[in-house]
């Protein structure tokens, strides 16, 4: 027997929120701008969509005030390997809000391997929702041999490296494609995940000696490939400013 519709409740919703004319009428009227870039609010369009942020606190009768913002810009405020608060209210950042944004302007195959930690600790604004369960912890770097008391075995830590290297380089290769150059932080973000993980033999090896003198042949060709589409976007803009 099917559950009733008004009792589900998706697991990550977020507040993406097209602005009704009225709204924007209304926006006009009082100055409401994007709190970071100061843009006045728009229809939601190619390059803009408005998204939400619910406070905390219900007003005394019970609803709740909401604070607008360019979505994109309010997620490369949030795109941030340490913990953010809201630059309105200073409170944190709903879990789904992350999420969502995270879902729009940061898509990857395995979405969880791009989460910071820190998201996995913030506060859920709907009852119902389930967070999606974080990574296992990763070394803490390529030249320090380290195995977390979680991992049940050095074979498995090394499997674990092994498959995230893959995807971070896949993930790399998929955005060099796109051949845009707003993905430039991306790319090298996915980069510097490869470098992390280091070459997982060497982890079986378990020396030292190799993990600092090692260097890394896959993390020097992604790292020359992406330096030469930047160079191709430089000139392509360089003609085009012409």
């Amino acid at each position: 027997m099917l559950p009733t519709l008004d009792r589900l409740r998706l697991s990550r919703t977020g507040e993406f929120y097209p602005l009704s004319q009225p709204e924007l009428d209304e926006f006009a009227a009082q100055g409401k701008q994007d709190p970071i870039t100061f843009d006045p609010f728009q229809r939601d369009s190619n390059d803009w969509r408005t998204f939400r942020v619910r406070n905390a606190t219900p007003r005394a009768d019970g609803t709740y005030m909401y604070h607008y913002y360019k979505a994109s810009t309010l997620w490369r405020y949030y795109d941030s390997p340490t913990p953010k608060k809201d630059p309105l209210t200073n409170q944190p950042i709903w879990y789904e809000d992350w999420m969502a944004l995270h879902d729009v302007y940061d898509p990857s195959p395995n979405a969880t391997g791009s989460i910071p930690f820190w998201v996995y600790d913030l506060p859920t604004r709907e009852p119902g929702t389930v967070k999606a369960r974080p990574p296992p912890p990763r070394a803490h770097a390529p030249h320090r041999v380290y195995v977390s008391p979680s991992w049940e075995s050095p074979a498995e830590m090394v499997e674990y490296l092994r498959a995230s290297r893959n995807r971070d380089r896949e993930r790399f290769y998929r955005y060099l494609e796109r051949n845009n150059p707003s993905d430039r932080r991306a790319m090298q973000r996915a980069i510097n995940s490869v470098r992390q993980s280091g070459d997982p033999r060497l982890w079986l090896l378990d020396s030292r000696r190799a993990l600092v003198n090692y260097h890394d042949p896959l993390v020097e060709r992604m790292q020359n490939d992406l330096d030469q589409a930047v160079a191709r976007w430089e000139n392509e803009a360089n003609e085009g400013a012409r």
